[in-house]
């Protein structure tokens, strides 16, 4: 399989079946129980609002009359019904609350399509350098083919052909490690969505003026509903009574047919309702102060990301290439001065062991770079998809 590897900040390493991985994210089980879970937490808070219900009784007799006139069964039959009393405001507040749901699960969405996006970016990323070590790893198989005819023919002692061969087998380790890593990456991907085929990197350009735009991240949107709700919520709390219920019952008596209808209003006085409406305020404050917070963190913490990706465009960015194609042509030149026995093989195998440490530096500083921004997006459930467009 050919792989494409191109890595220009502010270029972030995509692959060309991430769209599909994003398709498969409403059909995975993870989703679907969370967004189940959302379901469940919405209609219950549905339930508790609603002051509707209905009941229905009955009761039967044996009436004996103390002066013996009459005797005999007498039965009642009765229904009631609750009626809220600000049924305009329980309304609003689940319509608020079912908006609210709405943004929680699109928040969900967005932070499973951020998890796929960091694992693939990182996937992308450790293959690259997975690549390089790979192609460096045919120096390393000739300067050891090289050495080994030289023991052969007296040029070299058997020291330098062990030191060769465990040169080799460190960076035989050391692909190994990223083999390891890049199959982790590829079962982390698969927990969170079903996919069999094999991951093909490209690169795509995410518009950083969206990246940091708050209209693509679902939490603002999330945060000021659940503010509008509690304060809905507060001014329920406040009224002195929300209920009426009304009953109405027919009995049988020896010598009559009553019919009566009873109304009753539940009066939200007492300590316990004292606790709810204090309760109320208290949740309507603690919003308030959990989007202030969100406010600044987001401004805090969007300056930090600019700066850091400045300072990778500056000083990687321009410099990456150079940096390969120097490290090449040191290992190229040293390679032949070896065998022109103008240098010596420490030498020969210190150049070759700079671009290792080359390819460890930028593959460290490039997934540090993306966690970095998966970091962010996750924190403020940032559509990523949206932002790369």
């Amino acid at each position: 399989m050919k792989y494409i590897f191109i890595m220009l900040l502010p270029v972030i390493i995509m692959a060309e079946s991430l769209d599909t991985l994003y398709e498969k994210v409403p059909t995975s089980n993870l989703y679907k129980s969370k967004i189940e879970a959302l379901h469940a937490s919405f209609e219950n808070k549905k339930s508790a609002l609603y002051e509707d219900s209905w009941s229905i009784g009955g009761m039967a007799g044996y009436a004996d009359v103390k002066d013996g006139s009459d005797a005999g069964t007498e039965y009642a039959l009765s229904v009631g019904k609750d009626f809220n009393l600000n049924s305009s405001s329980v309304d609003a507040l689940i319509k608020e609350s079912g908006v609210y749901y709405n943004f929680k699960a699109q928040a969900l969405k967005n932070r499973l399509e951020v998890k796929l996006w960091q694992l693939y970016g990182n996937y992308c990323t450790t293959m690259e350098a997975l690549q390089a070590k790979a192609e460096l790893s045919s120096v390393y198989d000739a300067i050891l083919t090289h050495i080994q005819k030289g023991v052969e023919y007296g040029e070299f002692d058997s020291g330098k052909a062990i030191m060769a061969k465990l040169a080799l087998e460190n960076l035989n380790l050391q692909i190994s490690k990223l083999e390891n890593s890049v199959q982790n990456y590829e079962s982390q991907i698969k927990v969170i969505v079903p996919f069999d085929g094999q991951f093909e990197c490209h690169h795509i350009r995410p518009n950083l003026y969206k990246l940091f735009d708050p209209e693509y991240s679902a939490l603002w949107p999330m945060l000021e509903n659940k503010l509008q709700s509690s304060q809905t919520a507060l001014r329920l709390a406040k009224q002195s009574a929300n209920s009426v219920n009304v009953n109405a019952t027919y009995s049988n008596e020896i010598d009559t047919d009553r019919y009566m209808l009873n109304l009753s209003v539940p009066l939200n006085y007492g300590s316990k309702n004292e606790a709810k409406r204090a309760a109320a305020m208290s949740n309507a404050a603690s919003v308030s102060y959990e989007l202030e917070a969100l406010r600044n963190s987001y401004r805090y913490e969007s300056s930090a990301l600019k700066s850091r990706l400045d300072i990778y465009t500056k000083y990687l960015t321009s410099t990456e290439i150079s940096i390969k194609k120097s490290a090449d042509l040191l290992i190229k030149q040293s390679n032949m001065r070896f065998k022109a026995g103008e240098e010596s093989f420490i030498a020969m195998l210190k150049a070759t062991e700079t671009k290792l440490q080359m390819i460890e530096a930028i593959l460290e500083l490039k997934i540090d770079r993306h966690n970095a921004v998966a970091k962010y997006m996750y924190e403020y459930a940032i559509d990523p998809h949206g932002v790369s467009k």
